[in-house]
């Protein structure tokens, strides 16, 4: 057991996400927009969100795309194989029949423009605007020590020091105020800042968080 990383974004989540991001985050403080850092639907957890299509780009099919990884120099860059998301953030059904190869992906102002060998018309282009880019979440860096993905939170069982468990973390949201945890618990699902004062532990092995005791947090 370790102290509490601080999943630390290098851009990611998740997130984002990541997290479902690939983003690592600075916690507490975070000032990107709420998101949800879910992974796809269980059956697809090797799967991972990478960017969002935001729209088409010039007139050879290329999108600009919003970046949910914090490495996207190594998931949205030329070479990266990437697979189809709907607008719900699950693998399309047809996706891993047809990976999108990226043949080019670099960095355009606040976002990225990415242009795959299997899209070569701006209309097919424009018809992705807010789908999901999925990757392979082997091809993730691995995490440093102090670190976890966003994305790796969610099932994780949540006890109270003194206590014992409590709940499951079922998502992650990236608020303003920082990253914030829905926890499942026996009688709802409240929702937990992830603060240095209330995450004391996270066992990666075992998966748990140990929060703080604090009243009322979890009733």
């Amino acid at each position: 057991m370790r102290s509490p990383p601080t999943p630390c974004v290098r851009s990611s989540a998740a997130l984002a996400s990541s997290r479902r991001v690939t983003k690592r985050v600075s916690l507490p403080s975070c000032s990107r927009r709420l998101w949800p850092c879910r992974r796809p639907r269980p059956e697809l957890a090797e799967y991972i969100v990478v960017g969002q299509v935001r729209r088409a780009h010039g007139v050879r099919g290329a999108w600009a795309v919003e970046s949910l990884s914090d490495a996207p120099d190594a998931m949205l860059a030329s070479g990266a194989v990437l697979f189809a998301g709907d607008r719900e953030g699950n693998l399309a059904p047809d996706a891993e029949a047809q990976p999108l190869h990226v043949e080019d992906g670099r960095p355009m102002n606040k976002e990225w423009l990415v242009r795959v060998r299997e899209v070569t018309d701006r209309d097919i282009a424009d018809s992705w605007r807010g789908r999901y880019l999925l990757a392979d979440a082997a091809t993730l860096p691995d995490a440093d020590d102090d670190e976890v993905y966003v994305g790796d939170l969610i099932g994780m069982r949540v006890d109270v020091d003194g206590r014992g468990p409590v709940g499951t973390v079922r998502d992650v949201y990236d608020a303003p105020q920082g990253y914030i945890l829905e926890v499942e618990t026996a009688t709802g699902r409240p929702l937990v800042p992830w603060t240095d004062d209330l995450v004391l532990s996270v066992d990666d092995e075992e998966r748990v968080i140990i929060f703080a005791p604090l009243d009322g947090l979890f009733d």
